[in-house]
């Protein structure tokens, strides 16, 4: 008889989406610090994309660290570990210069293009970007790795736990970096200084690039990565003009931009969950086409949706307390918009995170490098456009 319902996988994801409940603390951040930027419309144009490119290079991190430790390529210790493991430390910092200060000048000429600033924007959106996420990643990384290193000692799946663990972290990490860079950058007004710092930083990761160019880890790392990063964190900048299109709805209703981290925080670690499963079961030849791949993961679509419902009714409740709202109308109405937000966004996610891990193992690239990247950018538009549909559904 087929099973339909899988308790263990269920009872492990309620538990890994459970920390996306942290996402409410960084959407509670950025609807405090934003009226105090006298709400400058760049300023959520900037919030999406560095969500997103936080959730790829993170995402690698914990992809790869994930299927290393299963494999024995990473030791489950934070010091004395394998070469792989430093290589992939190495690859990460650099990336995340690299692809951050590429994908805020993309920002820039796509936001000007559709007229939502102008060129003096240009230095927030070239300096803002890499130090916020450098800044960020720096504090992450070794928390990634105590995170992926006790789960796999206890015998629990570091696939399931390490990104939903770390993406909430990360989100709320991104999100005090960001304020306090760009608010550092705004009222320390001196440009020269800091794109200085900029330079001697860009000049730091091109020598750690060319030492480190025949590392096997490191220049797969890079070589896949990078194009994958930058090309998927571009969901990320359509999303941050989706997110500007709320900008009247947000200063109506703040608790909108509460729930929003903790939702697209949520759609890609159900994507992340479900793809880095999959990642991991063709690299030990568990699964091998994506036909035999829906066949068999039924089950666990199910099971990782049922706690992801739990969690969107959780996300509003909490939201809505958090706001300070005394209508009760209002919790019904965040209520609405969750769940709905989240059936028809899982919908999609679910098969693009399975395809896009099935397709890259065929054509052998490693899934690591573009899973979760891939899942987390078009999560985080999907995110938006599911949540911009509800409010036009449910509007009150």
């Amino acid at each position: 008889m087929p099973t339909f319902f899988k308790a263990n996988i269920f009872r492990q994801s309620i538990i890994a989406l459970f920390f996306d409940l942290g996402g409410l603390l960084s959407g509670s951040v950025a609807a405090y610090y934003y009226p105090n930027f006298g709400n400058l419309v760049w300023i959520l144009l900037l919030f999406t994309p560095l969500l997103t490119i936080r959730g790829n290079i993170g995402g690698i991190f914990s992809g790869k660290l994930g299927t290393m430790l299963h494999l024995g390529l990473a030791k489950p210790s934070l010091f004395k570990n394998t070469r792989e493991f430093y290589s992939l430390i190495k690859a990460v910092l650099s990336l995340t210069f690299f692809d951050t200060l590429a994908i805020g000048i993309i920002s820039f000429g796509l936001n000007s293009a559709f007229g939502l600033i102008s060129f003096q924007h240009l230095p927030y959106f070239v300096l803002v970007p890499p130090l916020t996420c450098l800044l960020a990643i720096v504090i992450s990384i070794p928390i990634a790795s105590i995170v992926g290193i006790e789960v796999f000692k206890r015998g629990l799946d570091p696939d399931i736990f390490i990104y939903p663990i770390m993406s909430t972290l990360d989100d709320i990490l991104i999100t005090f970096c960001y304020f306090t860079i760009a608010g550092f950058i705004i009222y320390f007004d001196n440009l020269p200084l800091i794109f200085l710092i900029l330079t001697l930083l860009a000049f730091y990761f091109i020598i750690t690039v060319f030492k480190n160019r025949r590392e096997n880890v490191f220049r797969k790392t890079l070589l896949e990565g990078a194009p994958t990063v930058v090309l998927a964190s571009l969901f990320g900048v359509f999303g941050g003009m989706g997110l500007g299109s709320l900008k009247e709805e947000i200063e109506n209703m703040p608790s909108i931009l509460i729930i929003y981290p903790a939702m697209i925080d949520a759609l890609g670690d159900i994507g992340s969950i479900l793809g880095s499963m999959e990642t991991t079961k063709l690299a030990l030849g568990y699964t091998t086409s994506l036909i035999k791949t829906f066949k068999e993961t039924f089950a666990d679509l199910v099971s990782v949706e049922c706690a992801a419902a739990i969690i969107h009714v959780a996300f509003a409740i909490v939201g809505y307390a958090i706001s300070g709202l005394q209508n009760i109308s209002f919790l019904f109405y965040i209520i609405s918009i969750a769940l709905f937000s989240n059936i028809i966004s899982f919908l999609f996610i679910s098969i693009f995170s399975l395809t896009v891990a099935t397709q890259t193992f065929k054509h052998g690239l490693d899934p690591d490098n573009f899973v979760i990247p891939l899942v987390a950018s078009v999560s985080d538009v999907v995110a938006t456009l599911s949540l911009a549909a509800s409010i036009g559904i449910f509007h009150i």
